[in-house]
Formats: C-alpha cells, structure tokens, sequence
C-alpha cells in the first residue's frame, strides 16, 4: 500500500459515525486531493517521499470502475474525510506464490484527511476492510507499506497488524496483514451497493 498513516485515535476519542460508500468519477478532484495533503505532511513530518510522484487520474478511475475505490465520510453524502481502495489480488512481486495462494484482500491507497487525524477514522475504515474482505471469503487483510515510514509501521501494529517480512528492492515493500472480521464494526454505515 502506498499510505499516509491513517490517523491515532486517543483512548478518548468520539465515535462518530462514519459513512462509506463506493467512490464515483466526480471523487477523482478530492482522491487527488487527500494524497497530495498526505504526500506534503509525511515528507514534513517523516522524512519520507512517498507518493511523491503525480496523483494518476487514469489508475484512479480504472479502479473506481472496478468497484475497488471507497471514500468514507462523517455525514451521509458529505466530503469524503479518507479513502481506501481493496483489491482481490496482491503483487505477484512483493508476495510469494504460497501467499497469493491465500484467500486474501490487498488495501492501497489508504488515506484520511489530516483535519480528522486522531478521531478513529482510520481505525474504523480498516476494521471495515477487514470485515468486508472477511465477507468476501479472505482469511487476511494485506498492506504493503513504505519501506521507510516507520510511523506507519507503528500504526499498523498499533492496530493488530503483523509485519510478515520487508520485501527487497521495493521502496513499498514492508508487508502487513491482519485476519479478517467475522463482524462489521459499529458505527460504520455502507451507502449503496459495495462491490469490494
């Protein structure tokens, strides 16, 4: 996954509500958006390049038409506050045959808006993938990471998350995953018809 650390969510932090629903082509502008905030403040507050290479709108859109893409926000029908998109298949690159072998889920693109960075949404949104891919038959949730961010790496075990092993000669090739849910997380409302 090439990802901005979701968020932290403070033992005290509001449950709100969170709102998910399957991204559209009218979403492009604001995906676009969230990784170029994302991209600024990690070069700022760790130090790395990741996703400092142009947002692609094509690749955006070819995954928003497969269904992969999904925006959340705090509001029905309101801005998208973060984004995620869930895929069927890993990198055959970065994940072993006996891996791929797995049924499994693979996040990319994971992405919360840093206004709304320590109330959960993060969390939340991947207690939600994790669910939705448990829906879908997968046994594990996977992320690949920046090789660098080592603050990711904290959220993600953080967050129940394994480090599998740091693939060689990708600069996004720390591996996570997590098992999937067998309950949808509270709080978490779907929009429309997911094809996740």
């Amino acid at each position: 996954m090439l990802n901005s650390a979701p968020d932290t969510m403070p033992d005290d932090a509001p449950d709100d509500a969170l709102y998910v629903r399957a991204a559209h082509p009218g979403d492009l502008p604001r995906l676009a958006a969230l990784r170029a905030e994302a991209a600024a403040w990690i070069a700022l507050e760790h130090g790395s390049a990741q996703w400092s290479s142009p947002y692609d709108p094509e690749r955006g859109l070819a995954l928003i038409a497969r269904g992969a893409t999904v925006v959340a926000a705090l509001e029905p029908d309101s801005e998208a506050v973060a984004t995620v998109t869930i895929r069927p298949t890993g990198s055959p690159r970065l994940w072993s045959a006996e891996e791929l072998a797995c049924p499994a889920r693979y996040l990319s693109s994971f992405t919360v808006d840093r206004r709304h960075a320590g109330r959960g949404v993060g969390a939340r949104l991947g207690d939600w993938a994790a669910w939705r891919a448990g829906c879908s038959g997968a046994r594990v949730l996977r992320v690949n990471v920046w090789s660098d961010n080592a603050a990711l790496h904290a959220y993600y075990r953080a967050r129940g998350w394994r480090w599998v092993r740091t693939a060689p000669g990708s600069r996004s090739g720390a591996l996570f995953e997590r098992p999937t849910a067998a309950v949808a997380p509270a709080g978490v409302h779907e929009a429309g018809r997911l094809r996740t």
